[in-house]
């Protein structure tokens, strides 16, 4: 029986995927060894010899640890999804921006400081968003709507040696995410309990991709070689879209069990050749 190893993610792998030795592990607890070729991984549970990779890491601060894992993926041959250099282009959010600006997408305009002390020197009309460093899944960041605030986080930030990226708060009147999987694409709208649309989401709906953002999304999903893929975009009351960001690891809550089973076979198919 081949053994699929799990890197973080969802408890429900080993359902999906019965007829394999599926095995999870926290990439925080891990060690990764290339010996003679061959790619093992290790944690206090004991070391795999993994035939393929699911890599669901998201929403933890990008570490070394990270793109050490990745290059020793790639080196051994081991099939993983998605591969090891798609995964790199997206690892740093400031990267994955500028990877949809060459493109040509509508990306969210933001402005960023490698330095807090130069906030003093970022002008915006309120309210506005700050997000603080590589995080994802809605964590590192905070709405600014007046100067008293702006002041207090101003000192807050001056702790960190994070980048800070800082853009317009959309007033939106929907949040969606389009997920393409191979060749298929699905959309879902959500709404957060407060102003962030993922953190404590409190409803779901999938709706019929529209032509003109799926070619956008296979656009991207092609530019980057991504077996799956999501963009996160904002939807104004006039009809307006902002895509905020990309995501190559992207979670699948609120949609059709059909996504995970696809995803699954895309590195089942590769386990096979």
């Amino acid at each position: 029986m081949k053994t699929i190893l799990v890197v973080n993610g969802e408890a429900y792998w080993k359902a999906i995927l019965p007829a394999y030795n599926v095995v999870q592990k926290s990439i925080q607890n891990t060690s990764w060894i290339l010996k003679s070729g061959k790619l093992y991984v290790g944690d206090d549970k004991g070391v795999i010899q993994p035939d393929g990779i699911l890599w669901r890491v998201g929403a933890i601060k990008p570490s070394e640890i990270q793109t050490n894992a990745l290059d020793l993926i790639a080196l051994a041959g081991v099939p993983c999804v998605n591969a090891p250099e798609t995964l790199k282009v997206g690892f740093d959010r400031l990267s994955m921006l500028a990877t949809i600006k060459k493109l040509g997408l509508s990306v969210i305009d933001f402005d960023v400081v490698t330095k807090s002390t130069d906030l003093k020197n970022i002008k915006r009309d309120f309210p506005f968003v700050v997000k603080v460093g590589n995080y994802h899944g809605g964590f590192g960041k905070v709405l600014v709507e007046d100067e008293r605030k702006w002041q207090d986080i101003q000192d807050l930030l001056f702790v960190t040696n994070d980048y800070i990226t800082i853009e317009p708060f959309i007033n939106y009147v929907r949040d969606i995410r389009y997920i393409a999987i191979n060749d298929k694409v699905w959309a879902m709208s959500r709404k957060g309990k407060f102003w962030k649309a993922n953190i404590e989401t409190t409803d779901f709906e999938e709706f019929e991709p529209e032509e003109a953002l799926v070619n956008d999304l296979k656009m991207l999903q092609n530019a980057i070689g991504a077996d799956i893929i999501a963009i996160d975009i904002l939807e104004e009351e006039n009809g307006d879209l902002h895509i905020v960001e990309y995501n190559d690891i992207p979670g699948l809550s609120g949609f059709s069990d059909e996504l995970k089973y696809e995803l699954a076979t895309v590195l089942t198919r590769a386990l096979s050749r």
